[in-house]
């Protein structure tokens, strides 16, 4: 198998990165985006990219010609020309970025339909990073000249924290300040933690106005962008706005091994023993009875949940208005359950209008009520925890903000690829968690939270009608079928998730699937799958061992846990034994130094990929670690009875 497979589950390479220096400002060439503009190391803005939005919010890439580098001590300039469509049938812009080392930064744009273009949204995107710009104060110049201070929202805003900017300052850390100035159209600011993106997203063309519109041939558009920093020399430190809560009795959350559908439980009863090694907490149906879903009988779900030693939470989602069909349908599904013998541990029901996104304030169509959904729950299902939530993203659950008086418990998921899929992207992430929880947790009521199910790839698209189309091998934004579910890039980047949801307190921690396009076992698909279309059925992703190991720490005491670096760490003790998780989030290998300590685990990277996949009693076998441990790209190192530091 090629190394990149290995990986991220796909032979496609990312293109290559180029970093470019001038003086003490640097910044990352990057598929004709400038990322992580740094000055003096410190990044005061996580990315400048030109980007055209298809009516259905897709973000199509372009193609880039007449590319043009030049570099010199004391500056850098990029030039190209970005194609979206075909040649003479789609628009085209040229791209120009220049940087001096004073700390000056320009970017324009000169924009050119060929054909009546329609789009949501054409021009420049800005992000501004986590770090040095959540809780600050800021600076912003509106277009109508009126200036005013501000503080950039710590909780995660439902919606658009700043309109009509013009120009924006914030200072990173005393006597550091970047300023932002932006032409060419009407820009805004987007609170992007909402969608777990790592950035507050600065665009043109407000999403008040009608979309989708047209780009026009024979008129021009221009945008420009000029960046300023100024520094006065003094240095200083910038601080995380977010507290970690410290180890304090936090106990580690329940595994749920996610089912979307029922008929997943027939694929499921093949490769029922080898879940059954998993041991999962809780099996997670997902009941839609407004796509179609229906419960003649509950037998094979009751033998699967025997075979595993896993009870079950449902999702149920609910067509329409009705109340009285609402609780028809939630006692005949109580009814199907009570004659398989299944006891339904938590169960949470939900309008199916609540998978679409909406703006805060604006109009719904009619939908079950949280109060009409509640008092079904509760006559259907008495016995059993009823939760709350909503049955998509993070954004969703902060924009309805659900009451929490109606539930014992609230549930959301996130998907790292409604933005930006490429693999820089996904890792960056895992830096928003900490955000959500700390929103979550302040909209929470006090009850518990429940996230999952998560995974790389979108599971559904409140966005649009359903998740993107892709081919198999591609990384595409919100499609279902992400390669690197596949590869150590999944393995390593859930341990990260872990890693930042375990100081929080969570209930349960839900992701993966039995098989298919989030599965945990290896199974022949419509698709192909490269690599492991040569390896039998009953192979396993690497994610399933880490599904293991996450399963088997539920209910340990958190010692520590977060990412530092490139390295995200778990460490928890059950039993009165102490384990770790540690996980490289980079593709290149590094070194973990275990202090003099010697741990019994396993290692799951390149090197042991093989035999992680077709010999799992082999790879459980433990291996004595001490010293320096190399971890490969995007690899995982389980320890039992070990001090890893």
């Amino acid at each position: 198998m090629k190394p990149s497979v290995i990986l991220t589950g796909t032979a496609i390479e990312e293109p290559a990165k180029r970093v470019l220096k001038a003086g003490a400002l640097e910044a990352t060439l990057d598929a004709g985006a400038l990322r992580w503009i740094r000055w003096n190391g410190v990044e005061v803005i996580r990315g400048i990219g030109f980007l055209l939005r298809t009516p259905g919010w897709g973000t199509p890439s372009p193609v880039i010609g007449n590319l043009q580098v030049d570099e010199d001590a004391r500056s850098f300039h990029i030039g190209y020309e970005a194609c979206f469509g075909g040649a003479g049938n789609g628009v085209l812009a040229k791209i120009d970025f220049t940087a001096h080392a004073e700390g000056h930064i320009e970017a324009t744009a000169d924009i050119r339909a060929d054909v009546p273009f329609s789009t949501n949204r054409t021009g420049f995107v800005i992000l501004h990073p986590l770090l040095g710009f959540a809780g600050r104060e800021a600076e912003v110049e509106h277009a109508s000249g009126q200036h005013e201070r501000l503080t950039i929202p710590l909780h995660i805003s439902p919606g658009q924290p700043v309109f009509d900017i013009r120009a924006i300052a914030h200072r990173p850390h005393a006597g550091l300040c970047v300023s932002t100035r932006f032409a060419g159209d009407v820009f805004e600011m987007e609170d992007h933690r909402n969608w777990s993106d790592a950035s507050f997203k600065i665009y043109s063309r407000p999403i008040g106005l009608p979309y989708p519109y047209l780009l026009e041939p024979g008129v021009p558009v221009a945008q420009s962008v000029t960046i300023e920093i100024t520094d006065d020399g003094t240095g200083g430190i910038v601080e995380d706005p977010v507290s970690t809560p410290p180890p304090h009795g936090q106990l580690l959350p329940d595994y749920a091994l996610p089912l979307d559908r029922l008929d997943d439980v027939t694929e499921a009863l093949r490769f029922a023993d080898v879940l059954a090694e998993v041991k999962p907490a809780r099996l997670l149906l997902r009941y839609d009875t407004a796509r179609g879903d229906t419960i003649a009988s509950a037998e094979g779900l009751a033998d699967l949940m025997s075979r595993t030693g896993a009870s079950l939470e449902v999702q149920a989602v609910l067509g329409g208005v009705d109340d009285a069909a609402a609780r028809r349908a939630l006692e005949e599904l109580a009814r199907a359950f009570r004659q398989a013998g299944i006891a339904v541990a938590a169960i949470t029901a939900f309008a199916k209008t609540d998978e679409q996104s909406f703006q805060p304030g604006e109009a719904r169509p009619p939908h079950l009520s949280e109060a009409q959904l509640a008092a079904a729950l509760a006559a259907a299902f008495p016995e059993s925890r009823r939760g709350g939530g909503t049955p998509a993203f993070f954004t969703e659950f902060n924009r309805k903000r659900p009451n929490p008086a109606m539930a014992e418990y609230l549930a959301f998921a996130t998907t790292p690829v409604v933005h930006a899929a490429d693999d820089a992207s996904v890792l960056e992430t895992l830096q928003s968690l900490p955000h959500i929880l700390h929103s979550a947790r302040a909209l929470s009521g006090g009850h518990p939270l429940a996230i999952g199910p998560v995974g790389i790839g979108a599971r559904l698209n409140p966005y649009g009608r359903a998740p993107v189309d892709n081919a198999p091998e591609e990384r595409i934004g919100m499609a279902a079928r992400d390669p690197r579910q596949r590869g150590l890039f999944a393995a390593a980047w859930h341990v990260g998730y872990f890693a930042q949801i375990a100081p929080w307190g969570i209930e349960r921690f839900s992701f993966g699937a039995p098989t298919g396009a989030f599965g945990l076992i290896a199974s022949r698909q419509a698709h192909a799958r490269d690599g492991w279309d040569h390896w039998p059925d009953g192979a396993v992703y690497p994610l399933y061992h880490v599904a293991r190991w996450i399963a088997h720490a539920a209910g340990g005491a958190v010692i520590s846990a977060g990412i530092d670096g490139s390295l995200a760490h778990v460490r928890w003790e059950k039993d009165g034994r102490r384990a770790a998780l540690l996980a490289n989030l980079r593709p290149e290998p590094m070194v973990s130094d275990l202090a003099g300590e010697t741990s019994s685990g396993h290692l799951l990277d390149e090197q042991s990929f093989e035999v992680a996949a077709l010999d799992r009693a082999a790879f459980d076998m433990p291996r004595e670690f001490a010293g320096a441990v190399r971890i490969g790209g995007y690899g995982v190192l389980h320890l039992v009875d070990g001090d890893a530091r």
